[in-house]
């Protein structure tokens, strides 16, 4: 099944290495569920499955970083680095509160989603869906600042 699994992460991650290490967590993760696994009536489906939310996991985890950590680059000017931070934590302020407290504690306390998951006690999946609705809250925002 590794060859399949392979192929279905390349498609998703475009790279060779990431797509082998997502095959490798599943082959971890089959490893240690195995004895839950004695009730899987069509393996080769439920290893492709669990590859293909693997990679939509990583996906989602590197697009919404990248996407707002380019709008905050850091500025060369001590001036413009503060500036650029005390807007951002104005934006983010005017978010709802857990979306607020998810973005606080992913870019500024470096947590990862399941330390977050634990502190707010909800689950990783609801980690990303907050992570996502803050990340596109502030995308609205700083677009509507930028055309003001």
């Amino acid at each position: 099944m590794q060859p399949a699994m392979q192929r279905m992460a390349e498609q998703f991650l475009g790279n060779e290495d990431d797509a082998a290490d997502a095959v490798q967590d599943c082959f971890v993760s089959l490893w240690n569920e195995r004895e839950k696994l004695r009730n899987v009536i069509n393996m080769e489906a439920w290893c492709i499955s669990m590859v293909k939310r693997k990679c939509i996991d990583i996906l989602r985890k590197r697009r919404p970083i990248a996407e707002i950590d380019e709008r905050f680059e850091i500025a060369d000017d001590q001036y413009e680095e503060d500036e650029r931070l005390q807007m951002a934590l104005s934006l983010i302020d005017r978010l709802p509160e857990r979306q607020a407290q998810v973005v606080r504690l992913r870019h500024f306390d470096d947590c990862d989603t399941k330390n977050i998951a634990s502190t707010m006690r909800i689950s990783e999946g609801n980690v990303y869906v907050l992570l996502s609705r803050a990340y596109n809250s502030l995308k609205q925002m700083l677009f509507e600042y930028e055309n003001n």
